[in-house]
C-alpha cells in the first residue's frame, strides 16, 4: 500500500529521510528500522520548509530526549523467552557500562518492580514480531512529553540476509542498537540535515559536539548506530568512541537541583524448598561498580549479611530455615548512589 503525500510530508517535516517509508499496523517503518506512530503524526504541523531530504552528518540525536531527571528506565519482555532474556541482559550491560551517563537500565523479566507491591508500566516494551524477510528489529523514538521510545519489535523467525542462522552476538547487537533509538539516537551515518521550520521549531537532526560531521560515510564504521548492518555478520563488540561521547553528552550525571539514585530489580526464583540453591540476578547490569547483597527476616533483622555474598550481578545462593524472607540488592561505586532493591523470598 503506498503512502499519501500528507503522511510523507508530515514525515520529512520530522526530519527523517521517507525513501522506502513502509506501512506497518499502528506505525510508518522509515530509514529501515525506525518506528513513527500513525497517533504522533497527528498533531505534526506542514511547513514549506520540509523538503530537505539530503546529507550526512555523524553522531546525531532527535529532538525528543528522555526528560532531565529520568534515570532509571525498565526494559523488560512482552513474553518471556529465554533467547531475547540473555540478549536484553547483555544489551543492557553494555549501555549501562558507559560510564559517565545517567541512563540506567534495569531488565525485569516480569513487569514488578521490587520493592513496591503493584505492577509497574515499564519504559521499554520488547515484543516478538513477524517483521518478513530482510526484517530484524525495529524501535521508536521518545515521546514528545520526554519518555523513552515504548516499544521494540524483533523477529524470532528469521535468518541473516545470506541465509545463515541469526547468532547470541547478533541479538545483543540488534537490541543495543534499537535500545539507542528509545534513547532517542538516530543514525550515525544516514539522515536529513537541520532547519527551522515557518514556525521556528528545528526540525531534523541535531549533531553532538565532539563528533566528526564531515559529511563522510567513514566518519565513524564502527558506530553501532550505523543503518543497515543488523542483516549482515555483525556481532556485539564494543561502543565506538563517538558513540560514547554522544551517550555522554545528551545524558550526563544528574547533579543538583535534581536528586537521582540508580534503582535495581532482582529476577530470580520467589519460592523454593529450605536449602536449596537459588540463583538471583540483578536486573541493573554494569560492568563496573559492584553490588551488595544482603537478606533480611520480615523484622527487618539481616539473617545473611553482605559479606556472605559476592559481590557480583548474579548470585548462587540458599538458606535453610523455612520461612519468609526478603533478599535486598543495591549498586555501589558507580557515578550515582544506589538504593536498596527487594525481592520477596519463601523457602518451605
Amino acid at each position: 500500500m503506498d503512502v499519501d503525500a500528507t503522511t510523507i510530508a508530515k514525515i520529512k517535516e520530522m526530519g527523517f529521510n521517507t525513501d522506502g517509508i513502509k506501512e506497518s499496523g499502528d506505525y510508518y517503518v522509515v530509514e529501515g528500522d525506525i518506528l513513527i506512530s500513525k497517533k504522533s503524526l497527528s498533531a505534526v504541523k506542514i511547513s514549506d520548509k520540509a523538503t530537505n531530504a539530503g546529507g550526512k552528518i555523524a553522531q546525531g540525536n532527535t529532538n525528543q530526549l528522555i526528560q532531565g531527571n529520568l534515570t532509571n528506565v525498565i526494559i523488560t519482555q512482552e513474553d518471556f523467552d529465554t533467547r531475547w532474556f540473555y540478549a536484553i541482559r547483555e544489551a543492557v550491560a553494555a549501555w549501562n557500562a558507559i560510564g559517565n551517563c545517567r541512563i540506567n537500565l534495569i531488565h525485569s523479566y516480569s513487569q514488578f518492580y521490587p520493592p513496591y507491591t503493584t505492577a509497574v508500566t515499564p519504559n521499554i516494551t520488547v515484543k516478538k514480531v513477524n517483521l518478513g524477510n530482510g526484517g530484524f528489529g525495529q524501535s521508536e523514538f521518545p515521546t514528545d512529553s520526554g519518555q523513552p521510545g515504548a516499544t521494540i519489535q524483533v523477529n524470532p523467525y528469521t535468518n541473516n540476509v545470506n541465509g545463515t542462522p541469526r547468532s547470541h552476538e547478533q541479538d545483543v547487537y540488534m537490541l543495543i542498537h534499537e535500545i539507542g533509538h528509545c534513547l532517542g539516537l538516530r543514525h550515525t551515518d544516514f539522515g536529513v540535515e537541520g532547519y527551522y521550520d515557518d514556525y521556528g521549531r528545528y526540525v531534523g537532526r541535531n549533531g553532538v559536539p565532539g563528533t566528526p560531521a564531515s559529511g563522510s560515510t567513514s566518519d565513524d564504521p564502527s558506530s553501532v548506530m550505523n543503518s543497515g548492518r543488523m542483516g549482515t555478520l555483525n556481532a556485539w563488540s564494543s561502543f565506538s568512541y563517538y558513540d560514547v561521547v554522544a551517550a555522554q553528552y545528551l545524558y550526563p550525571v544528574v547533579t543538583t537541583p535534581f536528586v537521582s539514585t540508580f534503582k535495581n530489580v532482582i529476577n530470580g526464583t520467589a519460592s523454593t524448598s529450605a536449602g536449596s540453591t537459588v540463583i538471583s540476578t540483578a536486573g541493573a547490569m554494569y560492568d563496573s561498580g559492584y553490588y551488595e547483597w544482603r537478606m533480611l527476616d520480615q523484622s527487618l533483622n539481616v539473617v545473611l549479611p553482605v559479606s556472605s555474598f559476592s559481590n557480583s550481578a548474579q548470585q548462587e545462593w540458599s538458606y535453610g530455615t523455612p520461612g519468609t524472607y526478603y533478599l535486598e540488592c543495591r549498586l555501589v561505586g558507580l557515578e550515582c548512589p544506589g538504593e536498596w532493591a527487594r525481592q520477596t523470598v519463601t523457602f518451605n
